[in-house]
């Protein structure tokens, strides 16, 4: 006969009350549902998208499969933002093409906007390589294309484009010349008291929404010595840059 003995499954604090024998890290914890999360995430994007492509589906269904791939992906951009927080880990630059990297995500972009949103990639010529952390930028950029998304219902136009351009001239810290990469839409915008607010940890114009992601935007590309500027105007879109260091930066501006 096998008998429980509470002794081993708790101990009793100097207060008298009982406390797990065994303490589990919450940051471990959470860590490691997080991944889980993520895991079963992976197949239910593939499956939709591979149904996104079949020639012979309705409208109506299409409409569906892209709502499901929007939600999907908002869920794991909010997974990445809590593993982020459980297992913080420092930015690892290196030599990007800001050309190539546009190209390899411009598929997963498209998949997750709803088909009234055209997409425009533009890429200026002869751009020095990106000292980046190339999977902390992907992160940042979806979460601003996602961002965008909410913000024309009714759709309209997305544009990411990278450039050669100087930092406003708040961003003193900055260094003269820096790599934008630019995400505009024409959607709703944002009066001044929002855009005031924006970026800040715990603010968000969204019912339920988190705080999280223009947030976690800012903290990656100032991780990378960078920084965001956004400007935005009610009715007519909101455009943010994120100002990357370029490989050069440090000895030519």
């Amino acid at each position: 006969m096998l008998e429980y003995n509470a002794s081993q499954a708790s101990r009793r604090d100097s207060h008298g009350s009982d406390a797990p024998y065994m303490q589990i890290d919450p940051r471990l914890l959470l860590s490691s549902i997080v991944h889980d999360f993520n895991n079963l995430l992976t197949p239910v994007v593939n499956i939709l998208e591979e149904l996104q492509h079949r020639r012979d589906s309705t409208r109506r269904e299409l409409g569906k499969i892209d709502a499901a791939i929007y939600c999907a992906f908002r869920a794991k951009v909010l997974a990445r933002q809590l593993l982020d927080f459980a297992n913080p880990r420092p930015a690892m630059p290196e030599p990007t093409d800001m050309r190539q990297l546009l190209a390899q995500l411009e598929q997963v972009h498209a998949s997750v906007l709803s088909p009234d949103i055209r997409l425009t990639m533009e890429v200026a010529d002869r751009l020095p390589p990106a000292m980046i952390d190339q999977q902390l930028v992907e992160r940042a950029l979806l979460n601003l294309v996602l961002n965008a998304r909410d913000a024309m219902p009714a759709g309209g136009d997305l544009t990411i484009a990278v450039d050669l351009a100087f930092p406003p001239s708040t961003k003193t810290g900055l260094p003269k010349r820096m790599i934008r990469l630019a995400v505009s839409d024409n959607g709703i915008g944002m009066e001044d008291r929002t855009l005031k607010m924006a970026g800040q940890p715990n603010f968000s114009t969204k019912v339920n929404g988190t705080g999280l992601g223009l947030a976690t935007v800012r903290q990656i590309v100032e991780s990378l010595g960078g920084g965001l500027s956004i400007t935005s105007k009610p009715r007519h879109g909101t455009t943010i840059d994120l100002w990357l260091p370029a490989m050069w930066a440090s000895s030519s501006k």
